[in-house]
């Protein structure tokens, strides 16, 4: 499944609200919010990124197996013919 930065960034929205409310309740110091909003945005950026790479890789791979021919095999020969490392053809060690 594709990464989708909207949906992610919506969560990170309503999970931070949250945390702040909290923060408030506990009473944290209001001028310490902005710099943690702005190290967990950071840390969500970084985040977004590699999951965004997996996603992309991991759709070339599914796309690599789609071209990937697969054979059918029927027989011993059909099976010896998928080899394509000679000195394992040839049964040599």
């Amino acid at each position: 499944m594709a990464y989708n930065h909207g949906r992610e960034d919506r969560k990170w929205r309503i999970w931070k609200e949250a945390e702040e409310k909290i923060l408030r309740e506990c009473g944290v110091d209001e001028a310490a919010t902005p710099q943690i909003r702005t190290d967990d945005r950071a840390d969500f950026n970084s985040n977004r990124r590699f999951y965004r790479w997996a996603s992309d890789f991991g759709e070339y791979l599914e796309g690599m197996v789609d071209r990937e021919k697969q054979a059918e095999v029927k027989s011993v020969s059909d099976l010896l013919d998928e080899i394509e490392n000679e000195t394992l053809y040839l049964g040599k060690r």
